[in-house]
């Protein structure tokens, strides 16, 4: 007699939201085990203007926006939890990892020492990251809020494990991802989503990206999304994003360029390469690349350059492909630019 298939655990439909300066992405699934289960895409074009640099300027424009791209993604679903993800110049996501001694060294991990393990991990990170943005020149003086608090990993006695609970050792490692952001990039994103009649948390785009690729096996690498206004990178580093960044330099104001002149890909791969506080020793070989258009082939080429001359090595730039993000299962093929908002929605479905 056959056995009965075990019963795959599916949680309630969650949303991921991409606030982009020329349209709204919308993801809309559910987790299934430890994967998210895409059931719909939604797309929505937002007017120039409207947002820019992660800063909602207008709130029912974008408002619209979002209503009519989670209304394409998902007609009959209501998502019981959605992540919005925007990029930014002051977007900081600090990267926080807490030691606990074991007294009962000899005795299994308990779901109740975890969850005081997580606890205290989590308190300390949001003292750290907000002493951190008190010495960031970019933020000095500026209302800074926390956007989310996530623990990245457990590990015992330096071991990363997926689950803690019966495990022994002496020490115990709390790996806590902490998000700030100006309280007026925060506070638009979020009145955007009330104005679609919709809650939600907000969080950091390349953040949320590198997240869910670490998540899927990238173990050692670059994500690099080029946005109409904002380019964002992530920076992966033993299965676990170590540094993020965004600037101000997008597609737009690169296309604008119509000299042919190579300048500004030198000045972008410049702006990529430039050194990240909270990174230690050198960037990537391999990097990850989506939003570059034909017309824009020659800012990996640049990219390249930087890298090779940075690191005095060869490099490798290769464009994102959808496939990369093996915890995301979808029903027809997702695009690379769909990513970022996939990513969100693992962050809102706990996958990554």
């Amino acid at each position: 007699m056959a056995q009965a298939k075990p019963k795959v655990e599916r949680g309630p439909a969650v949303a991921g939201l991409d606030l982009g300066a020329d349209r709204v992405r919308a993801v809309v699934g559910h987790r299934e085990a430890a994967a998210l289960r895409v059931t719909g895409v939604g797309r929505s074009p937002v007017r120039a203007g409207a947002l820019t640099g992660g800063l909602v300027v207008d709130r029912d424009a974008v408002g619209a926006a979002v209503a009519s791209a989670l209304a394409s993604a998902s007609p009959r679903d209501h998502p019981a939890r959605i992540v919005a993800i925007i990029d930014g110049d002051d977007v900081r996501t600090y990267h926080i990892a807490t030691t606990f001694e074991r007294e009962g060294v000899g005795h299994p991990i308990t779901p109740g020492e975890v969850a005081r393990a997580m606890a205290e991990a989590r308190a300390e990170a949001e003292r750290t990251a907000r002493e951190a943005a008190l010495n960031d020149p970019a933020l000095r003086g500026i209302a800074a809020v926390q956007l989310r608090d996530d623990v990245a990993s457990l590990a015992v006695d330096g071991r990363v494990l997926g689950e803690v609970v019966g495990f022994q050792g002496r020490f115990v490692e709390v790996r806590t991802d902490v998000a700030l952001a100006p309280l007026v990039l925060a506070s638009a994103a979020t009145s955007a989503l009330d104005a679609a009649k919709h809650r939600g948390t907000v969080a950091s785009g390349a953040y949320a990206l590198g997240r869910l690729l670490a998540a899927s096996g990238v173990e050692e690498g670059g994500i690099l999304r080029l946005g109409p206004d904002v380019t964002a990178l992530a920076v992966i580093r033993a299965g676990r994003v170590v540094a993020t960044r965004a600037f101000g330099l997008g597609r737009d104001a690169l296309l604008a360029r119509t000299d042919g002149s190579p300048s500004g890909a030198e000045v972008w791969a410049r702006c990529v390469v430039a050194p990240l506080p909270a990174l230690e020793g050198q960037l990537p070989a391999r990097w990850h690349i989506v939003g570059v258009p034909d017309e824009l082939v020659a800012l990996p080429r640049a990219l390249g350059d930087a890298l090779a001359a940075q690191r005095g090595g060869d490099v490798e730039i290769v464009p994102l492909r959808a496939a990369l993000a093996s915890r995301v299962f979808a029903v027809e093929p997702l695009h690379a630019e769909d990513l970022a908002a996939a990513a969100a929605a693992a962050l809102a479905a706990e996958v990554s």
